[in-house]
């Protein structure tokens, strides 16, 4: 018996990971708890891909007849970037917090960089100017589009 890592993707955006056991037949032994939820999540929301993790390679889970899951073949490199370039593509609501807060910290540290520009630079020229206004120009930018992050609830 191994420990594996099984993902569990649904429409909505909402991933499930929990640890699994692999029996030596290929077959997954989940906790009571996964499979009580699983089975509720199944009722309500549309699953898109289930997968575990195991050995460093991520495998398809096959689900049988039985309600038993079964590791299935191993997934292309290509089934693995797309899924990943989907989260990225559509965030859902807590991403693009983070993302809001990630955009304002680059917005402050470009602020602090044309703060220090302005304040080291001894003979002002056309390269100090540009290099503050541009500076300027980003915190702003970054600013704004943090702002956006926060304020979009996720609705469409």
């Amino acid at each position: 018996m191994q420990i594996a890592v099984l993902e569990v993707h649904y429409e909505g955006g909402l991933v499930l990971t929990d640890r699994v056991s692999i029996a030596d037949s290929s077959s997954i032994i989940m906790t009571p708890r996964l499979s009580e939820l699983l089975d509720v999540l199944e009722k309500s929301g549309r699953r898109t891909s289930i997968r575990v993790k195991y050995e460093g390679a991520s495998y398809r889970v096959e689900c049988k007849p039985a309600g038993t899951y079964v590791v299935g073949p191993k997934a292309s490199v290509g089934e693995r970037w797309i899924s990943e370039l989907r989260m990225i593509a559509s965030p859902n609501i807590a991403r693009r917090r983070l993302n809001g807060r990630f955009t304002h910290m680059l917005s402050a540290g470009s602020l602090i960089g044309a703060g220090y520009v302005i304040q080291s630079t001894r003979t002002w020229g056309a390269q100090a100017l540009l290099e503050t206004a541009a500076l300027l120009l980003v915190s702003v930018s970054l600013f704004v589009i943090g702002h956006l992050c926060f304020s979009d609830d996720g609705s469409k």
